[in-house]
């Protein structure tokens, strides 16, 4: 079960996995992004009450912590772990900073002897690459942290972001590809005209010049035709299907980081709007 627990101490640390940072650095009031990775387990295991599965999913997560977010909080005790609690979602903004998943493992606070599993997955699964935290990714997650803390209670984001979170614990290629196109429908909010739309909406939503957006048009309706084939349970080569898991996770990042710079979810007739408003010749 995950929680976040207090010690006697004023600051805790969220073990994580996904990236590597040089320094500590002052992500927000309280928030420090920490190259420290703190063991969940000083001691034997009869010292503690965790259960003996808690203890086993947090020694393997020991092997794989990459970083730490270091909270303060100087009133410590409940107001520390409400605080610590909060920060979860952070990990899901370190995610859209570094393009790439971010996740939390477990969470050690000073003054307590007794870690506490912040995943509800058991089994962590390494990422493929572990990103080097650069100066400009800190800056993008700090001048977008609280735009991304008020979008988060948008209902709409908050389950694209959960379905790009969560599709990447998933030991098959076609249920993750499945939950990734899931969450960029529901975060465009289409409905008919699926693959036309959504290639459409997001190609608009692109940051690139016309020629990229034409690009990503196009690569997006063939990403797609995979997307159905796993769908209605046709075979799809190992490799295909790597491709397009990278693709719908690489537009379904990079919609949510378009997302949390305007501030808002555009709303499905605003896209078509600024569609239907390109003149032609």
């Amino acid at each position: 079960m995950v929680s976040i627990a207090a010690g006697s101490g004023t600051d805790l640390h969220i073990v994580g996995h996904g990236l590597r940072i040089e320094r500590e650095v002052q992500f927000a009031e309280g928030l420090f992004l920490s190259p420290e990775t703190p063991p969940a387990f000083d001691g034997s295991f009869g010292s503690t009450s965790t259960t003996l599965q808690a203890h086993a999913a947090m020694l393997a997560m020991e092997r794989i912590a990459t970083f730490s977010l270091r909270i303060e909080h100087a009133a410590g005790g409940e107001a520390l772990a409400t605080k610590g609690w909060n920060a979860l979602w952070l990990f899901s903004l370190l995610s859209l900073a570094c393009r790439s998943p971010v996740v939390s493992l477990y969470s050690v606070a000073e003054g307590r002897l007794e870690p506490s599993l912040a995943n509800r997955n058991l089994i962590i699964r390494p990422a493929e690459r572990i990103i080097s935290f650069s100066d400009e990714q800190v800056d993008w997650a700090r001048g977008n942290y609280q735009r991304f803390d008020t979008l988060i209670a948008d209902r709409q984001f908050n389950a694209a972001q959960r379905y790009y979170n969560n599709a990447h614990y998933l030991p098959d290629l076609d249920a993750r590809l499945m939950l990734l196109w899931a969450g960029i429908e529901g975060l465009l909010n289409v409905e008919g005209e699926l693959r036309r739309r959504i290639a459409l909406h997001a190609a608009i939503l692109h940051d690139g010049d016309r020629d990229q957006k034409i690009k990503l048009f196009s690569d997006t309706k063939r990403a797609y035709d995979v997307r159905s084939k796993v769908v209605h349970g046709a075979q799809a080569d190992t490799e295909k299907l790597k491709s397009a898991v990278g693709f719908a996770s690489n537009l379904l990042v990079d919609l949510l980081r378009k997302m949390v710079q305007m501030g808002r979810v555009p709303s499905t007739s605003e896209l078509d709007d600024a569609a239907a408003s390109l003149a032609f010749g």
